[in-house]
């Protein structure tokens, strides 16, 4: 009776794992067709495989994709919405940390909460602000060539309050380095919404640089590499052309 189980324990665990890669594709799905409804459903089963199975895994990718649907809530000014998933993913990452799930990430998404409670409460900036940047760098030191912490550190550096000093040509250069670092590995960037992220906040940092022509590019490119991304397709870079190009 206890080895079955034990066995059943584990092949939860191990479908899990395995369903984690279905859930990465689903995310992306939602992403290029603007389906956040879809994206909301998706973590709402992510949270419950990841509460029976325990797996790690799972719960880290749950973590990334209620990051990204923060930033979702935050733009569309659903702050009520955006503080609940704010306070469910501190909690996953501190159950992150305490069991060691690569550290680095973890960080570094922590941090990238951190910059949301920025935007919730600005009153708050200098706090959150510093313990963002605190986070961002200790993940940096972890894992100083890894290209999704590195995007954190460039979105830090372009939305990050003016009191900590403007520095949004450094978040062009890390975005840069991040995006090279992806590239490197042609499986990493395969159906991979993060990939397609750091290209988006590459051009608006270029945008917030002033250099249109080189935002006009990466748009292109982002459309070369995924012609069905409805969001850059059909708003982002009409409204860029409309403004800056034409």
């Amino acid at each position: 009776m206890v080895k079955n189980k034990v066995y059943i324990v584990l092949l939860l665990v191990s479908l899990s794992d395995l369903q984690g890669q279905s859930y990465s594709r689903q995310i992306y799905d939602a992403f290029i067709d603007s389906r956040m409804d879809r994206w909301e459903s998706v973590m709402e089963e992510m949270e419950e495989v990841a509460e029976v199975t325990g797996s790690r895994q799972i719960l880290y990718e749950l973590v990334v994709a209620r990051y990204g649907y923060i930033a979702y809530c935050i733009s569309m000014e659903r702050d009520r919405e955006a503080k609940t998933h704010v306070k469910k993913a501190e909690e996953e990452i501190e159950t992150l940390l305490a069991s060691g799930y690569n550290r680095a990430r973890v960080l570094a998404l922590q941090g990238a909460v951190y910059g949301y409670k920025v935007g919730l409460a600005p009153y708050k900036a200098v706090i959150f602000g510093r313990r963002a940047l605190d986070a961002n760098k200790e993940a940096m030191e972890l894992s100083p060539r890894d290209p999704q912490i590195i995007m954190e550190k460039a979105n830090i550096e372009l939305y990050k309050p003016t009191v900590f000093g403007d520095a949004r040509e450094d978040a062009v250069r890390h975005y840069k380095e991040a995006i090279d670092l992806y590239e490197e590995n042609p499986e990493a960037i395969d159906h991979n919404w993060l990939y397609l992220n750091a290209l988006s906040g590459l051009a608006s940092a270029y945008i917030e640089t002033e250099h249109y022509r080189e935002a006009d590019e990466v748009y292109r490119k982002i459309l070369r590499i995924e012609p069905g991304f409805k969001w850059i397709r059909e708003e982002v870079y009409p409204e860029f052309r409309e403004k800056y190009m034409e």
